[in-house]
């Protein structure tokens, strides 16, 4: 599917990203957590395809097992008792479920930050702060710039380092050194790759005073439209939930509510926003196949 959600306005995005991110880190309703993982694992799918199946496998799933298995072995709260461990501490029916929910905001968290980092590029990141806050703008782009990087270099050097006799030696000592050597080869990479951004960014004359920059960013009708969607639902959900419209519990029982209106008005506010990408993706798909049909 064509992405047409990261190609639109730098301001937009970010907002999205920030309301999504922020309310999955501190919002642990159930309902709210399966739609914040359900929407984020879908936006990355759409972003990166087989990569984000292939992340959610090798990193989050195991993240999630641990959480799910660790948690109930030192989280002995709620009242529900299954049954006792070897060693005398109870093992508890809310103490499982609320591994269950800090797995589940664990992976919606980073789904989302796996879907910022491909929709936020570095040119967007300067764009937005680099007259406001230059030195943080600078500082965020080199950020998102260096996983990547840092990333190729590495297997690059790994490469290089296995034409060396040591690292092929199958001796712990020679295995430990070759480790070494490649590890010091990235921290000095690392240093002067950013002495040089830096020096090559101060040489144009970034932050300075009056400096003008071209942007290619332009914010147009449907910007505004899902900004006025996106402000309404943020404002909608803060205001239920500060009014204490909406609770919910994990300790010493499950208590909360589900079924009442504020509640259906929260999850209906919350799923068009975690599925705004996907709504103007799959609208822009619509729209591209109706226009082949009539070529």
């Amino acid at each position: 599917m064509k992405d047409t959600f990261s190609k639109m306005h730098p301001i937009t995005n970010l907002v999205f990203f920030a309301a999504v991110i922020l309310f999955s880190m501190f919002y642990m309703h159930p309902i709210c957590l399966i739609f914040s993982l359900f929407g984020a694992f879908a936006n990355a799918v759409i972003l990166s395809g087989k990569k984000a199946v292939l992340f959610s496998l090798r990193f989050l799933l195991p993240t999630a097992l641990m959480l799910i298995i660790i948690n109930p072995l030192f989280n002995h709260r709620g009242k529900t008792i299954i049954c006792y461990l070897p060693w005398d501490n109870p093992l508890t029916l809310e103490s499982i479920i609320y591994g269950f929910a800090a797995a589940a905001l664990v992976c919606a968290v980073a789904l989302w930050f796996h879907a910022f980092n491909r929709v936020m590029t570095s040119d967007k990141l300067i764009y937005l702060f680099g007259r406001i806050a230059p030195a943080l703008g600078l500082v965020l782009s080199m950020a998102l710039r260096f996983i990547p990087h840092f990333t190729a270099q590495f297997k690059l050097t790994r490469q290089s380092q296995r034409q060396i006799a040591s690292f092929s030696k199958k001796s712990l000592i020679g295995r430990i050194k070759a480790v070494t050597r490649v590890f010091s080869i990235m921290v000095s990479w690392s240093m002067e790759n950013a002495l040089e951004t830096a020096d090559s960014m101060k040489g144009r004359g970034y932050g300075l005073k009056g400096r003008t920059a071209y942007s290619r960013f332009r914010f147009n009708r449907a910007d505004a439209l899902t900004l006025v969607i996106m402000s309404s639902e943020i404002i909608g959900m803060i205001l239920i939930i500060a009014f204490g419209r909406i609770k919910y519990r994990y300790f010493p029982s499950f208590k909360g509510n589900f079924d009442d209106i504020f509640s259906i008005l929260l999850y209906l506010m919350l799923f068009v926003l975690c599925s705004i990408p996907i709504i103007i993706n799959g609208r822009e798909g619509l729209r591209w196949k109706r226009l082949q049909s009539k070529i």
